[in-house]
C-alpha cells in the first residue's frame, strides 16, 4: 500500500478512536486518555493504537482494562469510518514515551541544579575567585588622579 495513503489511514484512525473514546465510552474508570499515535502495517491487518493517560500507575491499569474490554467497539467504529475492504485487527498499547520524556527532562533538571549548587559552594569556598566578573570594581588608573 502507498505510504502516503497509510500516513493518510493512520491519522483517520487516530482521530475516530480519540473521538469515540472521548464521547462514545462512558465509563467512569476511564481517565484522560490521549491517542499518541497510530501505526498500521503494509497488509493493513494489524492497527497498534499508543496511548497515553494522566495519572499515575493506578490511573494506567484501570484505563488498559476500559480500552481492552471497548476494543471490539472502537474497532466496529473505526470500520464504519474507513473506506477499505478489510478492517485492521486494533491493539491498544500504552505509549511509554512520554512518561520516558518526562523522566529523562526531570533528571536534567536534577544535574542543573547539582551543578548550579557547586558552582554557588566554590564561589562560597573562594570569594576573591568570585571578584573577577564583569559587576566588580575596576582598578585604579594611576595616571588618573
Amino acid at each position: 500500500m502507498n505510504e502516503r495513503r497509510i500516513a493518510r489511514l493512520q491519522e483517520q484512525i487516530k482521530q475516530r478512536l480519540a473521538e469515540v473514546i472521548m464521547r462514545e465510552l462512558a465509563d467512569p474508570k476511564l481517565g484522560m486518555v490521549t491517542i499518541t499515535r497510530v501505526e498500521l502495517d503494509k497488509e493493513f491487518t494489524q492497527c497498534r493504537a499508543y496511548w497515553s493517560v494522566l495519572g499515575g500507575e493506578a490511573d494506567q491499569k484501570r484505563t488498559a482494562g476500559v480500552l481492552r474490554r471497548a476494543r471490539g467497539l472502537c474497532q466496529k467504529a473505526m470500520g464504519a469510518t474507513l473506506h477499505t475492504r478489510t478492517v485492521p485487527h486494533l491493539e491498544f498499547v500504552f505509549d511509554t514515551g512520554i512518561s520516558e520524556a518526562i523522566r529523562l527532562n526531570n533528571l536534567m533538571a536534577d544535574l542543573r541544579r547539582e551543578r548550579e549548587d557547586r558552582e554557588i559552594q566554590l564561589d562560597a569556598d573562594h570569594p576573591e575567585a568570585g571578584d573577577t566578573g564583569p559587576e566588580a570594581d575596576p582598578p585604579e588608573d594611576p595616571t588618573r588622579a
